[in-house]
């Protein structure tokens, strides 16, 4: 019987894979090469959500007073930025702390199929592990193609809105998933003149099509000048300005830009090899329940690859300790996870909205609500994707106000095995977002009667 575990990642997949070892028993050590939070609470994701929260908030201001959007000074938000990193992680430090969560800080890598080193920052072996199960939680890095790396002058990335002093006059954001989309809007509601470098692949590519042309036509017409269809080839800076070359030739000037084009698991430092974990195509095969082929070795989070969204690390680091401990656990699936894009509007996505021949899809507007009448802006659509043949509820897609949490019953009826005439049956408290995804079920097809 397991009685203890090593957790590599002091991030989303660590955190709160220590919270659940410590709720089976187990002995838990967590390994993280920097504080406790790890680059998501450090220095990509949280930071960017404060930029964003300014961005929600001049928005908002500027919709109740009728007038341009409020001022937001980068030195107010990046002090703000300071205080939510330093609240928010040391309260999860202390948290594990007070739980008897052992806290090892250094680089971990292995130096067997069994065994773990950790170094400190000057080489020295801080402790060492052998015969434990160990969950590798290391997340993932930025990825920037040749001539776009960042300088942090002329040219930044999520990892440096953290030191933002002052927002530039025009910025070019090169990227259209969710940290790109993210970037264009923020920037632009905080009066900055955004253009906004779209390649091949369209807004927002890995989610339905209606889902990405809605937000690139809202920022649109709140001022974002998109190219669309291109790819950038290199930037070129210089003094005062940065050009975008072009795949087509065209140059695109600003005083900054900004890049977010991808990010690839960070497995660097762990020597995967000496564990008998050989890259295959690039990734590594991991198991639903986050098992690699070395039978001590479970991955959660980026470092498994495929969508990397703290939810999904949770979620993974949950699943990997209890498979540990022998506990009961249902394997991860992405059919629940709902990947959120925080911009205005707000889009979200959870499950499949193909659904095979045997789908349909029912739309419902938010004007269907009351609500949607009192916000500032109320307008936006959610797509519910239910199977014909028998009701069963497959995934949805809203664009609008607070998407991410309104899809939150639809990822539960998923998880069930709900049907639309379940979620039919449901009315929400009134007035209040959280109706649109009962008002869409009871707008899909009657279902038959089952004997």
């Amino acid at each position: 019987m397991v009685k203890e575990c090593v957790i590599i990642g002091g991030g989303p997949a660590g955190i709160e894979a220590a919270r659940e070892a410590v709720k089976l028993g187990l002995d838990v050590t967590l390994v993280s090469a920097g504080e406790i939070g790890g680059r998501a609470g450090w220095h990509s994701l949280l930071p960017s959500k404060v930029w964003l929260a300014a961005a929600e908030t001049a928005q908002e201001l500027a919709a109740a007073t009728g007038g341009e959007a409020a001022s937001q000074e980068p030195p107010d938000i990046i002090e703000r930025i300071a205080r939510v990193k330093a609240d928010w992680n040391n309260q999860a430090r202390q948290e594990l702390e007070e739980a008897g969560v052992q806290i090892v800080y250094g680089m971990a890598s292995f130096v067997s199929a069994e065994e773990v080193q950790v170094r400190d920052g000057e080489g020295n072996i801080a402790a060492a592990f052998s015969g434990k199960p160990v969950i590798v939680a290391t997340g993932s890095a930025p990825f920037f193609p040749p001539g776009m790396k960042p300088d942090g002058r002329r040219v930044i990335a999520p990892r440096l809105l953290s030191k933002l002093s002052k927002l530039p006059a025009t910025m070019l954001v090169i990227g259209a998933g969710a940290t790109g989309c993210e970037a264009a809007y923020l920037f632009n509601a905080l009066g900055v003149q955004v253009t906004w470098i779209v390649d091949q692949f369209g807004i927002l590519p890995l989610f339905p099509e209606q889902a990405g042309r809605a937000l690139g036509e809202a920022l649109s017409r709140q001022g974002v000048t998109i190219e669309a269809g291109q790819m950038v080839e290199t930037l070129e800076r210089d003094e005062d300005r940065v050009t975008a070359v072009l795949m087509d030739g065209r140059r695109v000037e600003a005083e900054m830009a900004f890049v977010a084009v991808g990010r690839r698991p960070d497995r660097t430092a762990l020597n995967l090899a000496a564990a008998g974990l050989e890259a295959e195509g690039g990734g590594i095969r991991v198991d639903e329940y986050g098992r690699t082929a070395n039978p001590l070795v479970y991955f959660a989070g980026d470092v498994g690859g495929g969508i990397m969204t703290a939810n999904k690390a949770q979620a993974q680091g949950r699943i990997a300790v209890r498979s540990i401990a022998g506990a009961d656990v249902d394997p991860f699936t992405a059919k629940t996870l709902i990947q959120p894009v925080y911009t205005l509007p707000q889009v979200a996505q959870v499950g499949d909205m193909a659904g095979g021949d045997d789908g349909a899809v029912t739309r419902v507007r938010f004007a269907q609500t009351l609500k949607s009448f009192l916000l500032p802006e109320g307008e936006g659509f959610l797509d519910l994707a239910y199977c014909s043949s028998d009701g069963r509820v497959l995934g949805a897609v809203a664009v609008g106000p607070h998407a991410a949490d309104i899809l939150s019953p639809v990822a539960l009826a998923i998880r069930l095995g709900g049907r639309v005439n379940d979620m039919a049956a449901v009315f929400a408290g009134y007035p209040g977002l959280s109706e649109l995804g009962f008002i869409a079920a009871r707008g899909a097809l009657p279902q038959k009667r089952e004997n």
